[in-house]
């Protein structure tokens, strides 16, 4: 069977942070540079660029930087900024308690919990099963605990590969190409690795010699349930023929993207027992016109069911939107063609969103140009709500935070530029030649 389709150590400064309202951005939003380009950086040099950050809801900043002839992991916690890993370090993770996870020249994993660095992974590391491990570390996953899930090369055995999780104590194999997925046959593909807090793994995976070619299955180190499998039926009677990225929620139940043996592309959400449809190829879509079936990358989920998401759309006034639905009700964030809150302008595409557990999504937007006043130099901006009728712009560009205009926000499809907690969301930014990693505060929220 041919597939459908792929989818897309610790040195502390102290550094002189202030607070600054943004001149066009909503005044309940206070903005912080947490680090730029030029600026100093920790055991000395000066940051010359930024690709990854982080955040988590005690208001812990991690980010990675190029620093001269190499990269480093770096933490800020609002006063000061420390070093975690200086030397080809990259892509780090903070966990609720503060412990950062990153790799190393793209294929270890190390944790630093602010005492001491221990390695999760690393290449040539035994292998659960026999053989060696050389893993893709900046392909894995992290949950809250600091615990990676990721896929692997497996050297001098009988396996290929496989799917692995691994803690400060020990590592665990969740699939390997040398055993039998529950469908029967081979493994031929494992990868597209997530991992919820309770330490479950979901991955994606292709197939032969069985009575499914392709699957989305969950484990924690003994029996693989599966929770979608080619000539699966759906909830409508549609058969389920291939499969885009799981994302995982602390409950288990998985979502992705399912391309149907007739052609058409849905959303759907399942546990290995029951499965909902978010949203199918020719529904009604909230506020007018139907899903086109283009549902773009990527798909957000959360701990109470909801699933945002970006579609195409066709036959109404707008040509896309992100929307957030749990299989009995959907609604509209954003679309394209409507008023942008906090300008004259209105929705032009979509880039990048987060989902938070009380539903609200954050994301980055384009404008129109030409509407509304908009140019090259204010046509971009980050907004977050529950719906398009709580919307609010957190940011635009135009804006001046701290004495520099904002001229681009920053999306890398192979990086993590967005991030959201209770309180803030945290982005990566252009000033003119320089580039900067950026906290801004919803003062709206929650305060503690």
């Amino acid at each position: 069977m041919k597939r459908v389709f792929l989818f897309l150590g610790i040195l502390t400064v102290i550094t002189s942070i202030s607070l600054q309202i943004s001149s066009a951005a909503d005044s309940k939003v206070r903005h912080t540079i947490i680090a730029a380009t030029g600026e100093a950086a920790p055991e000395g040099g000066n940051y010359l660029s930024f690709s990854n950050v982080s955040l988590n809801a005690r208001h812990d900043v991690a980010f990675d930087a190029s620093v001269g002839g190499t990269t480093g992991v770096f933490v800020s916690d609002g006063k000061t900024i420390s070093t975690t890993s200086l030397g080809f370090a990259s892509n780090p993770f903070i966990t609720p308690t503060g412990d950062v996870v990153f790799d190393v020249n793209n294929s270890d994993v190390y944790k630093n919990n602010g005492k001491s660095i221990v390695p999760l992974v690393r290449s040539g590391d035994p292998a659960p099963g026999g053989g060696t491990l050389t893993p893709s570390g900046e392909l894995r996953e992290t949950n809250n605990n600091g615990t990676i899930a990721y896929s692997a090369f497996v050297n001098n055995s009988t396996a290929t590969q496989g799917i692995f999780r691994s803690d400060e104590g020990q590592t665990i194999a969740i699939a390997r190409d040398d055993i039998a997925p529950p469908t029967g046959g081979a493994f031929t593909i494992l990868g597209n690795t997530v991992i919820n807090d309770r330490g479950q793994v979901a991955f994606y995976s292709n197939m032969t010699g069985g009575t499914a070619d392709f699957g989305i299955f969950r484990g924690e180190g003994g029996d693989l349930t599966p929770v979608f499998v080619t000539n699966q039926t759906g909830p409508g009677g549609e058969v389920f023929a291939d499969f885009g990225n799981p994302v995982i929620n602390n409950h288990g139940q998985i979502a992705t993207t399912v391309s149907l043996n007739n052609s058409d592309i849905g959303i759907y959400v399942g546990n290995g027992t029951d499965t909902v449809t978010i949203a199918l190829q020719g529904q009604p879509a909230p506020k007018g016109g139907n899903y086109k079936g283009q549902f773009v990358a990527p798909t957000r989920f959360n701990d109470l069911g909801d699933v945002a998401f970006d579609a195409r759309l066709t036959g109404g006034t707008s040509s896309s939107g992100i929307f957030r639905g749990d299989g009995k009700r959907t609604v509209a964030i954003a679309l394209t063609g409507t008023n942008a809150p906090g300008t004259t302008g209105t929705f032009a595409a979509f880039r990048d969103l987060q989902l938070l557990n009380d539903g609200r999504v954050a994301f980055i937007a384009l404008l129109t140009p030409g509407v509304g006043g908009v140019n090259a130099s204010n046509n971009m901006g980050i907004w977050i709500g529950t719906s398009d009728e709580d919307l609010q712009l957190v940011v635009r560009t135009g804006d001046v935070i701290e004495g520099r205009v904002l001229t681009r926000i920053v999306q890398d499809a192979q990086a993590h530029q967005l991030a959201v907690n209770e309180n803030e969301v945290l982005w990566v930014a252009n000033f003119g030649a320089a580039r900067a990693v950026v906290l801004s505060r919803v003062t709206g929220a929650t305060e503690e």
